[in-house]
């Protein structure tokens, strides 16, 4: 990964003068963006229909691009922009969003604006996995100056590492469908790690999952499931079908084993997975050696079994219940007398439904030592030609991860298989629980015949939220449903203030009144990060990046935070939603000519982010003195709560008698309005305070109050 994300850019006439990426909600976006400030240089102002070929070239090399509708509103409208002429800065956005499709990564969102300098662009476009955002933008870049400089650009090998990024970095297919289950149900998520760590809800209110295991996983039942001499014991104990299992240290004891169970036997390593080292039926005394001398390349604990012979099943339990069941078949070919095993293993991966890694519906069918052992037990070659009809398996497991096939049975399984399978996954001590059998038929009770071969720890939901072929089942909806009963809490409430005066006084009283009222309590501030009245951090905290520490605290039930606005336009939010947005107020000479903010309407347009990105239920607190934040109200989807020093304010006036809420001076008296209730919360002289010159704090106080 480290060649990928120090990918170099070539040296054309386009330049980008910085690449930068955005959490969560931003100036640009309600969602997390690749932003490239992108120079034109020479080609300021000139549409590429005045470029010689460029239509043609870049059609040439990346015809996939007809699918981007772009404002024509059909398939063919980028295209025809193109031809009839648009800037460079909007084909590099269109280029690193169709990058990024064409490696599994759908991201269809992107925007080209004007910055305050001439020819500098801002060309924004979304992500999946922020690596792979940089690298898709920075190739986006090299392809339109490779087009420009009649240079070669190898389109496929950029798609090839996007693939390896996305393979490599994003989650996993359960992890990314529990997120996707999380956020139907509205429940905030986190990314902890690399891998698939994850915090859904926030506050003390969080779970963290890592793939399907849960913080309520037990650990000796993880150990337990590890264990598959372990496992037998404790599922025979409970009157679980399971098959008989020993220990073996040699090949006497194998043998010895076989002819006590007078039938085919399987040997296994006692901690392995995937059917690596594992053979089956076995009943020639040389076999069993060669499978003993194969299952000790993976674990000298190596175990032996009596073979049950039927058809393997995958049994998902969640919360100790049968959530979902497919038939795995592994995967297989079927010779015709005519192409080699090669060429029939190329067939069976040329099937559009599978891919590299485990992110498609079907992953490619890889041969692997388990797939070469199974060959050279025939005395096969790659080269070797299959009779018509011949069936050759490929791996001895049908899980997905290596190109097997999933049929959904879960309607059909037996009661009495049912309880038997939950029974086992309560017995063990999982939560969440894989629970693999064999039987002839899953419609028939184990205690006729069958057995539990395995329970196991963090299950894959793939085969069973897109089988290959049956019913698919929402296991993701009820992992969530699992760690969140309806009805359960799921996040903290969360406080955003921004303005250019008076955050640090809103902010702090807000803590205080929250504080008294017994809720326990994180605040961020410029002067550092508190859980409750203890200071854990020193220094200005009010950025994006500090939002996470809030958001992580498992001790309390409430967040306030500053929203700096010089974050925003930087990096966004740092959260996606909250529940009570602010904005106090804005300064001119606060913030314009930075960064983007070239004129005092996008300072408002900043700021007003923390006002729009307020859940539907929340609120958001506006100032109805200045205009331009007053002109938020008409973008904010959840209730707005004005506050004004004017108790005639024509806006607020209207807002209150329509029922509306409203804090408002009038002469020293601090009133709450809410339709015709009036009620007098403080006379400011009472509170001491010198508020000459403190406007910022007086609009601090109002709006807390608020």
């Amino acid at each position: 990964m480290e060649d990928y994300l120090n990918y170099p850019l070539i040296d054309g006439p386009l330049k980008a003068l910085n690449i930068k990426t955005m959490h969560g909600a931003n100036y640009f976006s309600g969602g997390p963006i690749v932003a490239i400030r992108l120079d034109l240089g020479p080609y300021d102002e000139v549409f590429t229909s005045a470029i010689p070929n460029f239509y043609a070239k870049l059609r040439a090399i990346l015809p996939s691009l007809y699918g981007h509708h772009c404002s024509v509103g059909q398939p063919g409208g980028f295209f025809q922009r193109v031809e009839e002429g648009t800037l460079l800065g909007h084909v590099t956005e269109h280029v690193a969003i169709e990058l990024q499709t064409l490696a599994g990564m759908d991201v269809a969102y992107g925007k080209t604006r004007r910055t305050g300098t001439p020819g500098v662009y801002n060309v924004i476009f979304r992500y999946f996995d922020e690596l792979a955002g940089i690298y898709a933008g920075k190739a986006a870049l090299n392809l339109v100056n490779s087009l420009l400089l009649d240079l070669p650009f190898d389109v496929d090998r950029v798609v090839a590492a996007l693939v390896e990024i996305r393979e490599g970095r994003l989650l996993g297919p359960s992890s990314q469908a529990i997120v996707a289950a999380a956020e139907k149900r509205g429940i905030p998520w986190l990314r902890l790690d690399e891998y698939n760590l994850i915090q859904l809800g926030t506050g003390r209110y969080h779970k963290r999952t890592r793939a399907t295991l849960t913080d309520d996983t037990s650990l000796v039942g993880v150990e337990i499931s590890d264990d598959k001499l372990m496992t037998v014991r404790v599922l025979q104990d409970a009157g679980v079908p399971a098959p008989h299992t020993i220990a073996v240290d040699n090949l006497a004891e194998c043998l010895q084993f076989a002819r006590e169970c007078q039938r085919p036997i399987v040997l296994k390593p006692r901690s392995g997975k995937l059917g690596r080292g594992v053979s089956l039926a076995l009943e020639d005394p040389a076999a069993i050696g060669r499978a003993l001398a194969w299952a000790r390349n993976f674990d000298q604990q190596v175990l032996a079994q009596e073979y049950i012979a039927g058809n393997a099943y995958r049994l998902l339990v969640i919360d100790y219940r049968l959530a979902a069941a497919v038939l795995l078949t592994p995967p297989q070919l079927v010779g015709d007398g005519l192409h080699t095993v090669a060429e029939l293993i190329g067939q069976l991966n040329a099937d559009p439904r599978r891919g590299i890694g485990d992110k498609a519906e079907l992953s490619r069918v890889e041969f692997d030592a388990v797939s070469e052992r199974l060959l050279s037990e025939r005395k096969y070659t790659m080269a070797t030609v299959l009779r018509p009809g011949e069936v050759l398996p490929l791996q001895l497991s049908g899980n997905l991860k290596l190109g097997g096939m999933a049929t959904d049975v879960t309607d059909r399984v037996d009661p009495m298989t049912r309880y038997l399978v939950e029974r086992a996954a309560r017995v063990v001590g999982l939560n969440v629980a894989g629970v693999d059998i064999v039987a002839n038929s899953i419609s028939q009770s184990l205690l006729e015949g069958g057995a539990v071969i395995e329970i196991n720890a963090a299950p894959d939901f793939r085969m069973h939220l897109r089988p290959t072929a049956g019913k698919a089942r929402d296991v993701a909806g009820e992992f969530v449903r699992m760690l969140f009963p309806p009805g359960a809490a799921v996040r903290m409430p969360l406080f955003s203030v921004t303005g250019s005066h008076g955050k640090t006084p809103a902010v702090r009283l807000i803590r205080s009144v929250l504080s008294a009222a017994g809720y326990a309590t994180g605040m961020i501030t410029t002067d550092g990060l508190y859980i409750g009245d203890r200071r854990l951090k020193t220094g200005d905290m009010s950025n994006p990046d500090s939002v996470a520490l809030l958001l992580k605290d498992p001790t309390i039930d409430c967040a306030v935070m500053e929203t700096a606005h010089e974050g925003i336009v930087q990096k966004g939010l740092g959260y996606q939603f909250a529940d009570v947005g602010i904005v106090l107020n804005f300064d001119p000479e606060d913030g314009v000519g930075s960064d983007d903010i070239t004129f005092i309407d996008d300072l408002a347009y900043a700021m007003a982010v923390v006002a729009e990105q307020v859940y539907d239920e929340g609120y958001s607190v506006l100032n109805a003195d200045q205009p331009l934040v007053a002109e938020m109200a008409e973008r904010v989807y959840s209730e707005v709560v004005w506050f004004s020093r004017d108790y005639q304010n024509q806006r607020l006036r209207a807002h209150v008698d329509r029922g509306g809420m409203a804090t408002v001076l009038d002469g020293n008296d601090l009133y709450w309005l809410k339709g015709s209730d009036r009620q007098r919360i403080v006379y400011l002289p009472d509170l001491s305070i010198d508020w000459s010159g403190q406007e910022g704090r007086l609009d601090g106080l109002m709006a807390a109050v608020a």
